[in-house]
């Protein structure tokens, strides 16, 4: 019998989160040693085509990476992606978690995303014991999935679309059938009603969503939420502790404790676990992405400073020009809209230069003779301002005579694929088919002149307008994060 996920096509997507680069950083905020990504060993579970996995590869040629899920199809596919990127470090198996002692040696990072709340509760602890079992000392395990209390929602929403789609068997008619009752039930509910005017933001939410997820996510034959406290449960009866959240604004209170914290911390007895689970209720939080490590070790959520010297930094942000009023303010609007406002000559002089760098980084290594950079940084960073990785993304943004694009992003485009991963981990949506096409031509054996000739020919417009359009063209490709070094 095939596999559902076999029968309908999960988007295969790049997820941040789960970088290794990214992933250390946290390690290092709390004190933890983590393996570089440019050498060390990754396994994902449930991974689909691999694209996650492939798309870590291309920025670490050293590293390993293996990929197991259960179903077949996307697995072939997977392979055929990875041999014509020509991605020697990428491995995939269609292979049962229940089964799946035969993989090979530790790993330094182990991914599961959007498997551990849709699988059988045996099948759950099976994955847990077998991260328990292959984790390194040092590695770090990220699992996500739909957490309660916030998902009681989304079961109300589940029971109505499992009651709509009765009978129906067909995927197409399946969907149809549940995007219809959604939009019937909106226009039913009334957004005067507190519980439903909840109902149809979450109603709203769903249809946003490609139908792909909402037929595996909401239609699924399994759909299990879990209580933050219940997986750090099973994560330390296999020998692994709680490090945090990859959300980094659920860190805020470790770092910058608040009245909230004050109230709270008495009933979490000291258990940041405990916390976080108790502000899950306060927040109706409906989904989890927990970092997990290897328990007997300390993990030290206060503010260090020369731990930041181990990482660098990235962020979208600009400085604005000076108020006449405020000659002595530095005022800063970041990518999400928000404006950072400082006195602090050094700090905005660090700001600027973060800004000019995007989307590339830059270390953080003025924390050692400027610690009070310190706090202001990993205030931005809670914010999700300012990110953090443990070392520099390869892709370039000043392609060459011979542009090169991402390799796995020209067979994407070459398949036809709308969605690619880009260079920097992120999924970088090209609808416009001609510029696919212009992906797929940057393999490094034509000149800018030669590019601009074969796109005259592939538009019909004019050569010298092909050429005069190929300097902008090739800058938009490398801020998307396509273009190799």
């Amino acid at each position: 019998m095939a596999n559902v996920y076999d029968v309908v096509r999960y988007p295969n997507w790049p997820v941040p989160e789960t970088h290794p680069a990214t992933l250390g950083a946290f390690a290092a905020l709390v004190g933890r040693s983590f393996a570089p990504f440019r050498a060390c060993r990754v396994l994902e579970i449930g991974c689909g085509e691999g694209v996650n996995l492939m798309s870590m590869a291309l920025g670490a040629p050293a590293s390993e990476f293996v990929g197991i899920d259960l179903a077949e199809a996307p697995i072939a596919q997977g392979r055929a992606t990875a041999q014509a990127s020509g991605l020697a470090n990428v491995t995939l198996r269609a292979q049962d978690i229940m089964q799946a002692g035969v993989v090979p040696g530790e790993f330094d990072y182990v991914v599961a995303h959007g498997v551990y709340a849709w699988v059988p509760a045996p099948v759950r602890a099976a994955l847990m014991r077998l991260v328990g079992r292959c984790l390194r000392s040092d590695g770090l395990a990220f699992i996500s999935y739909n957490a309660f209390p916030g998902c009681r929602m989304r079961e109300v929403l589940r029971d109505l679309l499992l009651d709509g789609t009765r009978g129906l068997d067909d995927p197409g008619e399946k969907l149809s059938a549940a995007r219809a009752v959604l939009i019937r039930q909106i226009e039913f509910w009334s957004e005067a009603d507190p519980l439903q005017k909840a109902l149809i933001d979450e109603a709203r939410d769903m249809l946003k969503r490609p139908p792909e997820v909402l037929f595996h996510d909401e239609l699924g034959a399994i759909y299990e939420p879990q209580y933050l406290r219940d997986v750090i449960e099973a994560a330390r009866a296999e020998n692994l502790e709680y490090l945090g959240d990859a959300k980094t604004d659920l860190s805020t209170e470790a770092w910058f404790p608040s009245a909230k914290f004050a109230v709270a911390e008495p009933d979490s007895l000291g258990d940041w676990g405990r916390f976080e689970q108790l502000m899950d209720f306060a927040s109706m939080r409906r989904f989890r992405r927990s970092i997990f490590c290897r328990a007997g070790k300390d993990i030290d959520r206060h503010l260090v400073p020369h731990r930041l010297s181990r990482l660098w930094a990235n962020a979208e942000i600009e400085l604005l020009a000076p108020e006449a009023d405020r000659p002595r303010t530095f005022v800063f609007r970041a990518g999400n809209g928000a404006e950072i406002e400082t006195r602090d000559s050094y700090f905005a002089d660090f700001l600027t230069r973060l800004g000019a760098a995007f989307p590339s980084s830059i270390p953080v290594d003025d924390i050692e003779s400027h610690p009070n950079l310190a706090e202001p940084l990993l205030r931005l960073f809670v914010a999700r301002i300012v990110s953090f990785i443990t070392e520099p993304l390869r892709f370039s943004l000043i392609p060459g005579e011979h542009p090169i694009a991402s390799p796995l992003a020209r067979v994407q485009a070459a398949q036809g694929e709308t969605v690619l991963a880009s260079l920097r981990h992120k999924p970088v949506r090209i609808d416009d088919a001609t510029s696919r096409t212009f992906i797929t031509l940057m393999d490094g054996s034509r000149t800018r002149a030669a590019l601009a000739t074969e796109m005259a020919k592939q538009t019909g417009v004019a050569e010298e307008a092909a050429a005069a359009r190929m300097p902008q063209a090739l800058a938009e490709m490398a801020k998307f994060g396509l273009m190799m070094k």
